[in-house]
């Protein structure tokens, strides 16, 4: 397991966004991820390139969930 921490992917509203579901729930709760996990970048900017980001990926984008 990574430990994923604020400015990361896992932390960001665009990490699985369309997809919300127990995994990335969990992500945020615990702030950690699989090694293996690949989600979709649905960041406005990006969205057009089809990324696949692990939670631990950065951008310049971030977007801190809101609970």
């Amino acid at each position: 397991m990574l430990h994923v921490e604020d400015g990361q992917c896992g932390l960001c509203s665009h990490f699985g966004e369309g997809h919300l579901d127990a995994t990335l729930m969990q992500i945020r709760t615990s702030q950690q991820a699989k090694e293996d996990l690949l989600e979709d970048c649905g960041h406005p900017k990006h969205a057009p390139l089809h990324l696949k980001v692990t939670a631990v990926s950065t951008c310049d984008g971030f977007d801190p969930v809101t609970h």
